[in-house]
């Protein structure tokens, strides 16, 4: 059984988001973003169609016992459709992801040059 990283819901309503690799499978963002599974199954699909992500990049499957697997999806398919759905439960993770964001952000510069090339 292989050993994820998943981002849930403690028992005192915060949000636990660990460090490492993320994969969830469908039953576990459920839970997370409080959706029904048709509207989850169908964002995916429309994230795959409109190319925001690629599906051999996007999801595995990995074994969890005796000849049974489960597809799981990377932590940028969780992004994405932290964004893409509409609920109390998955407004409640962009404001926490942004927060965390804004928190670990530093600055950077930008800076401009010029090439010319023969003759100018």
């Amino acid at each position: 059984m292989e050993q994820r990283n998943i981002i849930k819901w403690n028992d005192d309503n915060t949000l636990s988001i660990p460090t490492g690799e993320i994969w969830m499978s469908e039953s576990e963002m459920v839970d997370l973003f409080g959706v029904f599974i048709p509207k989850l199954r169908n964002t995916i699909q429309a994230l795959y169609k409109e190319e925001q992500v690629k599906p051999y990049e996007a999801e595995r499957t990995i074994k969890v016992n005796r000849g049974l697997y489960l597809t799981v999806y990377s932590f940028e398919v969780v992004l994405l459709l932290a964004f893409r759905l509409n609920s109390y439960q998955t407004r409640a993770v962009r404001r926490e992801l942004m927060a965390r964001i804004e928190c670990d952000h530093k600055p950077f510069e930008v800076i401009f040059t010029t090439i010319r090339g023969k003759g100018d």
